[in-house]
């Protein structure tokens, strides 16, 4: 049975996800955080001791909640090159959930953006990990040094990101830039047709 500190917790997850994506983490307030959920600020203190925290909490329960459809998804796919094709369309459609408020408030918080990237490339390199050994014993891709085909993928995607990141301004050119990197990555680098 859920306790009432359990469905406050949840809401208050639930309302800060929201208001974290839709207007970034700069323009809300923990204020606007508690109204939203319909919990004290107080409330929101016992379980967070900053909105940092809160936005570190949140960002980290998406990313988790994104890694199991991933993984669902990835496994009714046989093939190693549709799911790598399925893995970048499913970053690229979920980039567009998010404010360009939000991207910029990520990479603006050293901390945050440190903490935020190591997970998500910890993400990265197990998912990648498992498709390319896959691929590998399936013989759909040739014999290769898997953990450094990671690696390489990984830094292209470090790489890429602090490139460009500073020089987007509109969502439209996150989804444009992602989208010319992601078909780099598909054709000229993994040979798909």
């Amino acid at each position: 049975m859920t306790t009432q500190s359990e469905i406050k917790y949840n809401r208050l997850m639930e309302k800060a996800e929201e208001l974290f994506m839709k207007l970034g983490y700069k323009a809300v307030s923990m204020d606007e955080i508690a109204e939203a959920a319909g919990i004290s600020k107080m409330t929101i203190y016992k379980h967070f001791s900053s909105k940092e925290a809160l936005f570190v909490e949140v960002v980290l329960n998406m990313m988790q909640k994104g890694v199991v459809l991933i993984e669902e998804k990835i496994k009714k796919i046989s093939g190693t090159l549709e799911k790598i094709d399925f893995l970048m369309g499913y970053n690229m459609e979920a980039s567009k959930n998010y404010s360009l408020a939000f991207y910029k408030d990520v990479m603006s918080i050293p901390y945050v953006t440190e903490k935020l990237l190591a997970e998500k490339y910890r993400i990265s390199r197990i998912i990648f990990e498992r498709i390319i050994q896959e691929g590998v014993e399936k013989g759909e891709i040739r014999e290769v040094n898997v953990s450094f085909i990671v690696d390489m993928l990984i830094m292209m995607i470090e790489t890429f990101g602090e490139k460009y990141f500073n020089k987007i301004n509109t969502k439209e050119e996150i989804e444009g830039i992602t989208s010319a990197f992601y078909d780099f990555l598909k054709y000229g680098l993994l040979g798909g047709k």
